[in-house]
């Protein structure tokens, strides 16, 4: 997905080519033709950037740069004042407005997409961390659910996750259905690996290609896994997902759209993570982040196999799905000659992406 430009500005003619050479760069834009409209536009665009006009009929580019700064959900959109206006004077109410920079006309091609570009970059680095109105390094080892409204751009907030990880050159893995608003979010992101979510996807396979750094891993979304199985299984995928998570190297973040479910079903979801946030029409809200950092000196070890224990294995007798794992076992290693180790973690295995058929 590309970053998305909003540009304000009452000349029909500088707003056209600015959109042109933005275009032909790749950026997607919106355009406005004066301040009340630029604030209408950011509501329902969530732009990454905007270009402000100073000088326009109505709300100026100042007035609307403060309403803008002044609005929690907004703030950290980055606010370039774009304008003739070089005096020195000129500059000092843009910096007062709380605008993050000052871009001067006429411009070239060059210089227009440097300054796009280099605002981008420096915003992006911390990009996410601002939205919650935490520190960076608050989330560095937690596992988080986020709630997320369907009918807001969400995907767009799961995108700076994954680009501010990025930045700090980090592994990101993203695990969703094909065709999903997340695997179109980030189809041209070629630094971020997209895992299809299959009935044989297995997140200890996942976790295993990456023995040393930090990953940081997506789940798209608890909600289809809760449609396609029902509650009580997707409750034991989390709780064993969550433990084969838990060396602070990994920082997830699992996606539930919670209007689709029954509280209940919710409230047992939730119960599980100490770290939630809740993404809506005013932005991240009702953030719930453990103050705690992870130890240091756990984050370059190889995570241990998580292994079930006894009453687990006694579940998978009782439920009456010992033989199909047999039969998966002899499938996949030609014997049952197991050792009591092995045997336990081919069943937290197998349980950890088990769909029940009925």
């Amino acid at each position: 997905m590309a970053d998305k430009i909003l540009v304000v500005d009452d000349e029909p003619d500088i707003l056209e080519i600015t959109k042109t050479i933005l275009e032909m760069a790749k950026y997607q834009v919106v355009t406005a033709s004066n301040g009340d409209e630029a604030l209408q536009k950011v509501e329902t665009e969530t732009p990454d950037l905007i270009l402000l006009d100073l000088v326009m009929p109505g709300k100026s580019g100042l007035e609307t740069c403060k309403a803008l700064k002044s609005d929690v959900k907004l703030k950290h959109i980055p606010v370039i004042i774009f304008t003739v206006l070089s005096r020195d004077v000129d500059r000092k109410l843009t910096e007062e407005s709380g605008a993050d920079g000052h871009f001067t006309k006429p411009f070239t091609s060059k210089s227009l997409l440097t300054e796009v570009g280099n605002h981008l970059d420096q915003v992006r680095a911390a990009k996410f961390h601002n939205q919650l109105g935490i520190e960076q390094g608050r989330l560095e080892g937690k596992k988080i659910l986020l709630e997320f409204d369907p009918l807001t751009p969400y995907m767009r907030f799961i995108r700076d996750f994954a680009l501010e990880c990025l930045m700090r050159h980090e592994n990101v893995a993203i695990l969703t259905s094909p065709e999903s608003p997340i695997q179109k979010t980030f189809e041209d992101e070629k630094n971020v690996k997209i895992i299809n979510l299959t009935p044989d996807t297995m997140l200890s396979s996942i976790l295993a290609q990456y023995p040393k750094g930090h990953l940081n891993l997506v789940y798209d979304s608890l909600t289809d896994l809760i449609l396609s199985t029902n509650p009580q299984a997707a409750y034991k995928f989390m709780r064993n997902s969550l433990k084969l998570l838990a060396d602070p190297r990994f920082t997830a973040i699992f996606l539930l759209n919670s209007s689709a479910h029954q509280e209940r079903e919710v409230n047992s979801i939730r119960g599980l993570f100490s770290n939630q946030i809740v993404y809506g029409k005013q932005g991240a809200s009702r953030v719930k982040i453990d103050p705690s950092l992870p130890p240091k000196q756990n984050r370059d070890k190889t995570p241990e196999k998580t292994l079930m224990p006894k009453q687990t294995i006694s579940f998978l007798i009782a439920d009456g799905l010992w033989k199909k794992f047999l039969a998966q076992t002899i499938k996949k290693h030609g014997t049952t000659n197991k050792s009591g180790t092995e045997l336990e973690t081919a069943i937290s295995e197998y349980l950890e992406h088990h769909r029940e058929d009925n």
